[in-house]
């Protein structure tokens, strides 16, 4: 004999849209679907319309982040900022979302408050700071749980650059750089390196470029601070080497230092290495620091570098014996 198989039961989800069909198909005064002889308004309709409603969500604070990156995005700061408070008003002391709100502010203007939510990152960060410092960190913005205390120690630097306080910008770039040696750190240190040099410790920002001139991203643009950098001390033999290796690595940034190319608005992170952007890029954010004196210096490196070249062409187009 065959045994009967067992009543399968309904799962949660198949129950719901049952409900939600017959709410929609059954009409209040027609007998319900059960058998009892009842009409459905006096039956289960109330049951299956109460089965039929989505359950309330639980606010998750992730999709809120996620969707004042969105209007972040699209320029909308404020709306930006509205999601991203939602989202720390349901996680105390999120970095994520404090800098996001300093960014935001940033974005429309208020620098002083953009400042006090990125210092509140530095506050709710110290013990991943610290940690990070300890074990000796080279890669820190790859590290998802450190992007936000980058971000606000960079933010700061910069800020803290665009006002002259440059020895302030010094401390708050040190904090990216020192654990971080790829892009963000590299960017990190070009700005600090600009900071000594404003400062006339020109000896002091060797170093720091130097680290920078070996990364892979940047490495055009910071061998031409170093250069700057090392002419600024006095060894000029050094400087020309450096100038040497950024205009070799792009042939712009002499033109675009001296003036010699159109201004031009352009996204310095978005320019790839070599090209002209990346050379305007570089004139417009770093070109004050460079003085007359460096100007001619770099002058007359370019000449004997063209003159070098032009007699190596000769040299190669010459009939031998």
């Amino acid at each position: 004999m065959t045994a009967k198989p067992e009543k399968q039961e309904s799962k949660p989800d198949e129950k719901v849209e049952a409900a939600r069909a017959r709410v929609a198909s059954t009409g209040r005064n027609d007998p319900c679907f059960c058998g009892s002889g009842k009409k459905y308004k006096k039956c289960h309709l109330a049951d299956d319309e109460a089965a039929a409603l989505a359950p309330p969500r639980t606010p998750d604070p992730d999709e809120m982040l996620a969707e004042g990156w969105r209007l972040f995005e699209q320029r909308r700061p404020a709306a930006a900022e509205k999601e991203f408070r939602a989202a720390l008003a349901l996680k105390p002391d999120w970095a994520d979302a404090l800098v996001a709100i300093g960014l935001a502010r940033l974005r429309s203007g208020d620098q002083e408050a953009a400042r006090r939510e990125f210092n509140e990152v530095l506050r709710v960060s110290e013990k991943l700071a610290a940690e990070l410092r300890e074990s000796g960190a080279k890669d820190a913005f790859s590290r998802k749980e450190a992007q936000a205390y980058l971000r606000a120690s960079h933010a700061l630097g910069c800020l803290a650059f665009d006002q002259e306080r440059y020895q302030d910008a010094l401390v708050d770039l040190e904090r990216v750089y020192s654990v971080d040696q790829d892009a963000v750190g590299t960017e990190a240190r070009l700005i600090a390196g600009a900071a000594l040099l404003k400062l006339k410790r020109p000896a002091d920002a060797v170093p720091i470029l130097e680290v920078a001139s070996k990364s892979e991203n940047g490495a055009g643009r910071a061998l031409m601070s170093l250069g700057l950098a090392h002419f600024g001390a006095g060894d000029r033999a050094a400087a020309q080497a450096a100038m040497l290796r950024a205009l070799d690595a792009n042939s712009h940034f002499g033109t675009a230092l001296l003036g010699r190319v159109p201004a031009q608005a352009t996204n310095l992170g978005a320019a790839t290495a070599g090209s002209r952007e990346e050379a305007v890029g570089y004139a417009q954010t770093f070109g004050d620091a460079w003085d007359k004196e460096a100007k001619d210096f770099l002058k007359e490196t370019m000449a004997g570098r063209s003159a070098k070249a032009g007699k190596a062409g000769g040299a190669a187009g010459a009939p031998t014996e």
